[in-house]
C-alpha cells in the first residue's frame, strides 16, 4: 500500500464497530475509500451517514471522521486491533468516536467563521471530550468488536451525505501531532497555521 493512500478494503471492514448500523455504503474514488455507517433517522433527522476514511501513513494509522456535518476530525493515535481502528458512535446522533492510544485535543479554527450552531456544536464536543481527559466519562474498550462485512453496499451515497476533507469549519485533532497531512487537509490550512 502507498505511504498516505486510503486503506482500499476490497469489499472488508476498514475499522471494527461495537454497534450495528443499518447498511454501510461504501465510496469508491480513484484510491480513496470512504465507509458511510448508515441509519434511516438519527436523534432529529431522517437519513444518517456517519462516513469514516482510515488512511495508513509512514507515521501510523490515521482515521478521519465527520462532526455535525462541518467539522472534520482526525483521529492519529488510533487504539488497533487485528490492524484496525475501534469505532464507537454516540447513540441518539450517531457521533463516530475513535478509541484512542492518546486523548491529546488540537483545535484549528476561525471562531468568527463559525455560525452560532457550529459554536454550540463545537462547545458539545468539546465537552464530551473533556469529560473523556479527566475520567468523568469514559468508553469501555473491552467490548466486542465485529466486522460489517454483511451490511457493505456500493450504492452511490447522495451528494449532499458525501464526505470531502477539504469542506470544514473546523479541524479537530485527537491524538498526537501529525507529521503529515492529507493534501485536502494541508491546503486548507495554509496560510492559517
Amino acid at each position: 500500500m502507498e505511504v498516505g493512500r486510503s486503506t482500499l478494503s476490497s469489499g472488508d471492514e476498514i475499522v471494527l464497530i461495537d454497534f450495528t448500523p443499518r447498511r454501510v455504503f461504501v465510496e469508491r474514488l480513484k484510491v480513496q475509500e470512504v465507509h458511510y455507517f448508515f441509519w434511516n433517522l438519527d436523534l432529529y433527522k431522517p437519513f444518517d451517514y456517519e462516513p469514516v476514511k482510515v488512511e495508513k501513513r509512514g507515521d501510523g494509522v490515521y482515521v478521519s471522521t465527520r462532526y455535525h456535518w462541518r467539522g472534520l476530525v482526525m483521529w492519529t493515535s488510533p487504539k488497533l486491533h487485528d490492524e484496525k481502528p475501534l469505532l464507537t458512535i454516540a447513540h441518539g446522533v450517531h457521533t463516530p468516536i475513535i478509541y484512542s492510544t492518546r486523548w491529546l485535543f488540537h483545535l484549528i479554527c476561525d471562531m468568527k467563521a463559525l455560525s452560532a450552531s457550529e459554536r454550540f456544536m463545537l462547545g458539545a464536543y468539546i465537552t464530551i471530550f473533556n469529560a473523556l481527559l479527566t475520567g468523568k466519562l469514559s468508553i469501555n474498550d473491552q467490548k466486542k468488536f465485529k466486522g460489517y462485512k454483511e451490511l457493505i453496499t456500493y450504492e452511490a451515497v447522495p451528494e449532499e451525505y458525501r464526505f470531502r476533507l477539504d469542506k470544514w469549519s473546523f479541524l479537530i485533532i485527537i491524538g498526537g501531532c501529525p507529521k503529515t497531512m492529507p493534501e485536502e487537509v494541508r491546503s486548507r490550512l495554509e496560510g492559517h497555521c
